[in-house]
């Protein structure tokens, strides 16, 4: 039950926009391309660091090496992410600790839309990021994605001041230095593209997304 457990909570949030949280080495992305249709595509990949991923095997009981176990129950994340406002969702782990993940919101249901993250304007996406927001979108996720969300004791959800050194720092005192450093380097990039052929990029650092206290408008 806790293997389970613990893996919901990751593959729940792994597939909305700050599921790349969970991702943290080199650079994670989530791209969204607005249809003729109204219709939303989404496509996330995102690959866990070695030491995030060693502690979420360690929590879950997992044993053996990197190489014989995986952390993301693919089938599950197709799943769950129906259940959630999406569509023609289809989840691939090619190593275990990677995840692609494909779908559709046809209506703007999902929490992306709802907490005002992402909108769409004269035709064209938009995102903003300001905390009220990203607690929106926390106040918005399931019960599962929320234990997630925690467990990254990030400041932006819990209406704390912090800068992105002492958040560092917090980390390591909880998780030890090798999580830290790999939230340190990771970035995260959300692309917007458009019916009419434009699209926006924006690459900002997860730790800074974590402690926000300013508007990212894009």
């Amino acid at each position: 039950m806790m293997k389970k457990s613990l893996r919901k909570i990751l593959f729940a949030a792994a597939v909305c926009v700050f599921a790349a949280f969970s991702f943290a080495s080199c650079t994670s992305e989530i791209s969204l391309e607005f249809k003729k249709d109204g219709t939303v595509d989404v496509v996330f990949n995102g690959s866990a660091g070695k030491a995030f991923a060693a502690m979420i095997r360690s929590a879950a009981g997992l044993s053996g090496d990197a190489s014989s176990n995986v952390i993301f129950d693919t089938k599950d994340i197709e799943y769950e992410m129906s259940s959630n406002g999406f569509s023609n969702v289809k989840a691939v782990s090619k190593t275990g600790t990677d995840l692609s993940v494909s779908m559709t919101d046809k209506n703007g249901k999902s929490a992306l839309f709802s907490s005002g993250v992402v909108k769409v304007e004269n035709k064209k996406l938009s995102a903003v990021l300001t905390p009220e927001k990203l607690v929106d979108f926390y106040s918005k996720a399931d019960s599962q994605t929320v234990q997630f969300m925690d467990m990254l004791l990030a400041p932006v959800f819990n209406d704390e001041k912090m800068s992105e050194e002492e958040y560092l720092e917090v980390l390591a005192s909880f998780y030890g230095e090798e999580i830290a450093e790999e939230m340190r380097d990771a970035d995260f990039r959300i692309t917007l593209k458009n019916p009419d052929g434009t699209k926006l990029t924006q690459t900002i650092k997860i730790t800074k997304l974590l402690t926000l206290d300013e508007v990212v408008r894009f």
